[in-house]
């Protein structure tokens, strides 16, 4: 009891400051919050296709080349932040994306890909082969409506809970690839803290917050609703 007291209290300590001070309600800058609303719709889309797709891919090809693509794939995984956005702006740069929002889009993709992709990958694999192999016996539009959106609603809903953690946590990467022209929440949390606004930071700090809650719990009465309306249709 002891142990998990202490967990709990590891977890909960960061958060008990943002009791002490009111937050202001204004907003340092609408246009941020629009940036962020797009950029978590866009990335998290983005994510659960790409990842459900290529695992998908991993755990049924007997391609050769599995093991080399597969260690490819998850390298970024392994190697320091700063290094790959070093690399990631000079690459950009030359081909004139930087301080655009498809250049962010594209350089929060390289951060947060290999994570989507394992967190599938995982998923897929405690689901197990056995039960998916009968799901291929049927036409892709019902395998992927009746069998495996049910199977992987849950799984979907983490790597864009994932994504969404990931881009709200990014500061110098939105701050260097979107030349500043580019505002975020996060960037505007920053600034704020630079400029010894404790309220309007407190507040910025309760909106990154508010902002994966909002969507759990969007994504899981979305999920529930779906489900429930499948297995009408099947009765």
């Amino acid at each position: 009891m002891i142990r998990q007291g202490f967990i709990l209290l590891i977890a909960l300590f960061p958060f008990v400051s943002l009791f002490l001070v009111a937050p202001s309600m204004e907003i340092g800058n609408v246009e941020s919050i629009v940036h962020t609303i797009g950029l978590t719709i866009i990335l998290s889309g983005i994510n659960v296709w790409l990842a459900t797709t290529f695992a998908w891919w991993l755990l049924w090809t007997e391609s050769r080349w599995k093991s080399v693509i597969e260690w490819l794939v998850f390298l970024p995984l392994f190697i320091p932040m700063l290094a790959t956005l070093f690399g990631l702006y000079l690459i950009l740069a030359e081909v004139g994306l930087i301080g655009t929002y498809i250049g962010v889009i594209i350089a929060l993709l390289v951060v947060t890909i290999p994570y989507s992709i394992r967190l599938a990958y995982n998923g897929m694999a405690v689901i197990g082969r056995p039960l998916l192999e009968q799901a291929r016996l049927l036409p892709m539009s019902r395998r992927v409506v009746y069998v495996l959106y049910p199977l992987f609603s849950r799984m979907m809903r983490t790597i864009a809970l994932f994504t969404t953690v990931i881009l709200l946590s990014q500061f110098a990467l939105i701050q260097l690839i979107g030349a500043g022209l580019i505002p975020t929440v996060t960037t505007e949390l920053y600034q704020s803290y630079a400029g010894n606004n404790r309220s309007l930071a407190l507040s910025n700090t309760w909106m990154l917050i508010l902002f994966p809650v909002v969507i759990y719990f969007l994504l899981s009465g979305w999920n529930r609703w779906m489900v429930r309306m499948l297995k009408g249709r099947l009765q």
